[in-house]
């Protein structure tokens, strides 16, 4: 083989990179980067709410749990979770007093687990995830509700919607969570 031969495929990739510099030059730069934000759309009593994905360690379909004696109605009890015991509590028993019907099919565990607190939040569906602009964020609150408002930190709104963000984090936080005891 030649030596003119052998530098042709290097000639030509030269000529692709210089047209591939050239042209680039045409394109729109970004100025700058935007931070995504990631949440998961849920149902709890007609609301649609986002809970930050960073702060929902999964989503599973309540398993089946043992009710502990001497807990509050909204802590329905203890499930078995690849090995390890997960407290299960009804969010809208918790805030509201009124637990959730036992129409099974659409209902889903958002697995928490913050600052030593591992429990799941039952809620009426999850509708999948949402994705936002951090710019995008607002801390008008589409909803004006007394048992929510501790736990809301925010919204979004896409299109015509205007979605709360819901804090799993500061629920996890609140002590009168942290007390199931009704004694």
């Amino acid at each position: 083989m030649t030596a003119a031969a052998i530098q042709s495929p290097f000639r030509y990739l030269q000529s692709l990179a210089s047209k591939g510099r050239t042209l680039a030059g045409q394109l729109p730069v970004q100025l700058e980067q935007k931070e995504a934000w990631k949440g998961v759309l849920f149902e709890l009593r007609g609301y649609r709410l986002l809970a930050p994905m960073d702060e929902v360690a999964e989503i599973v379909t309540p398993p089946r749990c043992t009710r502990i004696p001497g807990v509050k109605p909204w802590a329905y009890g203890m499930a078995n979770m690849r090995g390890n015991l997960l407290p299960v509590m009804d969010l809208q028993g918790f805030l509201y007093g009124e637990n959730l019907s036992r129409d099974t099919r659409r209902k889903r565990l958002l697995v928490v687990n913050c600052d030593g607190v591992y429990a799941g939040l039952v809620v009426e569906s999850v509708q999948g995830m949402k994705h936002f602009w951090v710019d995008d964020r607002d801390m008008e609150l589409p909803i004006r509700d007394q048992a929510l408002a501790p736990y809301l930190s925010g919204s979004f709104r896409s299109g015509n919607e205007h979605f709360a963000v819901f804090s799993p984090w500061r629920l996890a936080r609140d002590e009168g969570f942290l007390n199931v005891s009704s004694g």
